[in-house]
């Protein structure tokens, strides 16, 4: 698994220079956003930037920022994340679209980088996120667009639970075997779906439909391993009408279908990255997730991943070791 690195501060900048720099250093780092400082010409600001695979980890300590991203900016982008943050000093006000919160250090947030936002905060922060890959966060997470620009409570409940595991991901990622780092990426992204479930009254007439359209998730990954899992077997499940659960899917941007088939590949690619699951071959994680047919399922995680099922694995243990991870894996 891919892990990079990248370290700035603008110490060494002249203090002209610094905001500025802060500028240049933040649209690479984290997409483009118009930047404004306070008043005087010195800045100090320290970023670290670590990808790893598809996402990415990023440790800001800056003074007072004001930032904007307006739909040209959104347009520059080239990839799409759900950015998940929390702050260890200091705190700012978050909009976008029609939720508006305030992020201190006992809360937790999120923004999406294909919609237009705004920040400001008036005192030094320490700011840490998480950059989830859109389309892992949609499959996850029932209506992530939504609570854009919500936040929930760190210091109690899940809430507690999931800032706890962040801070620990944060401080440890590198150290997590690159076997298993597929894993633990994919759980909290699962907790962030968990526990980012902000009041109901802040969704209106949506609150209900969400609540259900969990239940039938949570049965959908209880039943994976079945191939007969579909949109109707679920339906009959919960005494549905087909349509009705079709809709139920679609009011939060996504088909009953493509939902099964994304969280059956994620859970594969898991297996793939697993040590554990290093004396199956691929047609028993294909049909352990309720592939019927090997060909299918590696056809579809080609076009899900960029990769066959074969060459990732290959991929993964030789970021992992080489030889000696190879000598596991079946032939």
């Amino acid at each position: 698994m891919l892990l990079t690195e990248e370290k700035w501060t603008s110490a060494h900048l002249p203090p002209p220079r610094q905001l500025p720099g802060f500028q240049e250093v933040f649209d690479r780092t984290h997409f483009h956003w118009g930047l404004s400082g306070g008043s005087g010409e010195r800045y100090d600001a320290r970023i670290r930037r670590r990808a790893i695979d598809d996402f990415v980890f990023t440790d800001i300590v800056c003074d007072p920022v004001t930032g904007y991203r307006t739909a040209d900016d959104v347009k520059r982008g080239t990839e799409d994340y759900f950015c998940l943050l929390y702050f260890e000093e200091g705190h700012c006000l978050l909009r976008q679209g029609r939720n508006e919160s305030v992020v201190r250090r006992d809360t937790i947030a999120v923004w999406d980088s294909t919609r237009p936002a705004m920040f400001r905060n008036s005192e030094q922060l320490h700011q840490l996120s998480i950059m989830i890959p859109h389309r892992m966060a949609r499959t996850i997470v029932p209506g992530i667009e939504d609570m854009c620009g919500l936040t929930v409570d760190g210091s109690a409940g899940l809430g507690a639970i999931l800032l706890s595991h962040l801070r620990q991901v944060h401080r440890t990622v590198e150290t997590v075997d690159p076997r298993d780092r597929a894993a633990v990426l994919r759980a909290t992204v699962e907790l962030v779906a968990a526990a980012f479930r902000p009041e109901t009254e802040q969704f209106g007439g949506t609150s209900f439909r969400r609540a259900l359209l969990g239940r039938v998730q949570d049965h959908i990954v209880a039943h994976l391993d079945e191939p007969g899992l579909s949109a109707a077997s679920v339906a009959a499940a919960f005494r549905f009408s087909p349509r009705y659960l079709h809709r139920l899917f679609e009011e939060f941007g996504v088909t009953v279908g493509a939902w099964i088939r994304e969280r059956r590949l994620l859970a594969a690619r898991s297996d793939l990255c697993s040590r554990s699951m290093a004396p199956y071959s691929i047609t028993q994680i294909a049909m352990r997730h309720g592939f019927a047919d090997a060909s299918h399922f590696s056809h579809a995680f080609r076009d899900a991943f960029g990769l066959s099922p074969r060459a990732f694995r290959r991929s993964m243990a030789e970021a992992s070791g080489g030889e000696h991870a190879g000598s596991l894996l079946p032939k």
